[in-house]
């Protein structure tokens, strides 16, 4: 029997002579404490005393005070990552709470600084947030996988999220399983990563679809080539499903049907956002110019905003910016005497503002859909009505040839400045656009028809069985089993909790998942939702964008900052691990949550979270192999 020493380094043996003999346990742990037990010494001190111990009973069960302690380091830790503060930060700490609370006996037995807390949340925490997930998914049958590429320097990061439903929990999640840096971003390398991922994890078999980009990398191009070398065409082989489905991101589709519009206007307005914001952004002598024709100009000055091609909802408060600034920064660039000749020509233009008014009207409604596209738990029901709400936008805009009151009323000054021509070449500039735009959405939309199978899951009505049954087709050609019989019964009751719902208005705000949720609550048994939940299961596996990933970059950026700019990859793995699959506990849950978990308290406390006692682990199993 043994009982902790005078650090976490020795323990003491309760059987020999007490407080003379103290045994290390820093080099093998356990090994160590049996090297003791076969010691002559300790030998005649079990026949002395007459005890008996069992092997495994090594130290006596902490109290309290080691439970609290436990608990405060593992909820400071998550509060440094939670908070987004530096590990730095904790060295400070320890010495602080002593000196703010000497009566506290939790206070002078806290001990974790920056060390031992990027052990506890890469070593402890981090992989407490997977195995939560790995326990949720022993009762699912489906997920589904999606990833994408960032770039810091030199290295290329690849997170990969897993997406299932879990009505036990609060229905659709959404849990990073992986984050890594590939040596390369070709197709077989990222299919390869993914399905070592899924394999290590256990999960090869419940994958039911992959979301990404719509780049050829991801799908080959709009054709879905599966005999190509693209990700989802490895995928498949590699899984050896031809059933796996495939899903382009729809935001990405919306944000390239926006810039494939943008092209086919006679100014380049996302070039010239991205030249006057260089040409001001790093020039205080410039800027301090610019205010001062604010002032002329009688406007409140307003710092230009960059516009990236890669991020999603920048373009439409750029475009506002330059429209809330465009007195004072034509009058400050026609003013100077070099300044650049794209940005001349461009405020030169008599119809460079209506443009911008133009493109701030088709871009409003853009990014309303796209902000609504985004939101982290939409189901692919969701996300198809909202694209089927965009395409009918632009048709209308098309077929009204419609132009805003502000952007007619600038038309008709110029047309009776007599610019006729100018005019007539601006009306057709916004047909091309609506055609533009129109062409490029409804190609990129066609992938997503397979998907009108399972539009009567909004339950925004009742839903019919002949609805129901042609889903169960779709389903049973992906290998997934429904029995019907059953199937028609509980649809039955479904419809009867629609009905009684549906009146409720707070049911009717809520996300199509919450509402199954809902339903799966309220249930009897589950012989009245078996076949329900199978189709749920499934439905909401299917990741319905590639944004959760963009959420992890943003995460990522967060924490590569220019003074952490040497985190290695494995801290910021725990980091995001922590950020974004415990992202709904706040710090005073996450310590109550560590209270009540006795087996993650002895993690905090023990060694094994540190990286060198991984390493020793696996020489002494090679000791033992050799």
């Amino acid at each position: 029997m043994y009982r902790p020493g005078r650090n976490k380094w020795e323990a003491e043996c309760i059987v020999c002579k007490a407080c003379t003999y103290d045994v290390c346990v820093s080099s093998k742990g356990a090994g160590d404490l049996k090297a003791h037990m076969d010691t002559d010494k300790h030998r005649k001190a079990v026949q002395g005393e007459s005890l008996s111990a069992k092997l495994t009973d090594f130290f006596v069960r902490p109290g309290k005070t080691e439970d609290a302690v436990n608990a405060a380091e593992g909820a400071f830790a998550f509060h440094t990552v939670k908070h987004h503060n530096s590990y730095r930060s904790m060295d400070c700490t320890s010495a602080l709470l002593k000196k703010a609370f000497p009566d506290s006996d939790t206070a002078k037995k806290f001990s974790s600084a920056r060390t031992k807390t990027e052990a506890i949340v890469n070593g402890v925490i981090a992989p407490h947030s997977i195995d939560v997930a790995h326990e949720a998914l022993k009762e699912i049958q489906y997920c589904g996988v999606s990833t994408d590429g960032s770039n810091h320097g030199a290295v290329k990061i690849f997170p990969i999220i897993i997406q299932y439903f879990d009505w036990k929990r609060g229905g659709m999640q959404t849990k990073l399983i992986e984050v890594k840096d590939t040596p390369n971003e070709t197709a077989e390398t990222i299919a390869q990563y993914l399905i070592e991922t899924l394999a290590k994890n256990n999960l090869s078999e419940k994958c039911i679809a992959f979301t990404g980009d719509n780049c050829n990398t991801n799908f080959g191009g709009i054709r879905r080539d599966e005999g190509g070398k693209n990700v989802f065409a490895n995928l498949k082989r590699l899984l050896q499903k031809n059933t796996l489905i495939g899903v382009g991101c729809p935001a990405h589709i919306l944000n390239n049907c926006v810039h494939h519009g943008a092209d086919t206007i006679d100014i380049d307005l996302e070039n010239i956002m991205f030249k006057i914001y260089q040409y001001f952004h790093i020039y205080t002598v410039r800027t301090e110019s610019l205010k001062e024709y604010c002032d002329f100009v009688d406007i409140e000055y307003r710092r230009m905003l960059s516009h990236s091609k890669t991020r999603w909802l920048s373009l439409f408060p750029g475009i506002e910016r330059m429209i809330q600034m465009f007195p004072a920064l034509k009058a400050f660039f026609l003013s100077q005497q070099k300044p650049p000749i794209v940005i001349k020509k461009f405020f030169e233009n008599e119809f460079s503002e209506i443009y911008l008014w133009h493109m701030h009207s088709l871009m409003s409604a853009f990014h309303t859909h796209i902000q609504d596209m985004e939101k982290e738990k939409n189901s692919i029901m969701e996300v198809k009505k909202i694209m089927n709400s965009i395409h009918t936008i632009l048709l209308e805009r098309k077929s009204n040839n419609f132009m805003s009151l502000k952007v007619k009323g600038l038309l008709a000054q110029k047309r009776s400045d007599g610019l006729g021509k100018e005019y007539d070449q601006f009306c057709a500039d916004v047909q091309g656009l609506y055609s533009t735009c129109l062409e490029y959405l409804e190609k990129w939309m066609t992938p997503m028809e397979e998907f009108s199978t399972f539009t009567w899951m909004d339950l925004s009505e009742p839903p019919e069985w002949n609805d129901v049954e042609a889903c169960i087709k779709f389903l049973g050609e992906k290998g997934v089993v429904i029995d019907d019989v059953k199937c028609f019964d509980q649809v039955t009751n479904l419809k009867r909790f629609t009905e009684r719902c549906n009146r409720d208005e707070e049911f009717s705000g809520l996300q199509v998942h919450q509402k199954w949720t809902k339903y799966f609550e309220k249930a009897k048994s589950i012989a009245c939702y078996s076949e329900l939940l199978k189709i749920a299961q499934f439905v909401f596996a299917l990741s319905s964008h590639n944004a959760n990933v963009e959420r992890v970059f943003s995460l990522m950026q967060s924490q590569w900052t220019k003074e952490r700019n040497q985190l290695s990859v494995e801290s910021l793995k725990g980091i995001l691990f922590v950020q974004y699959n415990l992202k709904d506990m706040s710090c005073k849950d996450f310590h109550a949550y560590l209270l009540s978990n006795r087996k993650l308290l002895g993690k905090i406390s023990s060694t094994a979270k540190y990286r060198w006692a991984d390493k020793e682990d696996e020489e002494e199993k090679q000791d033992e192999e050799d």
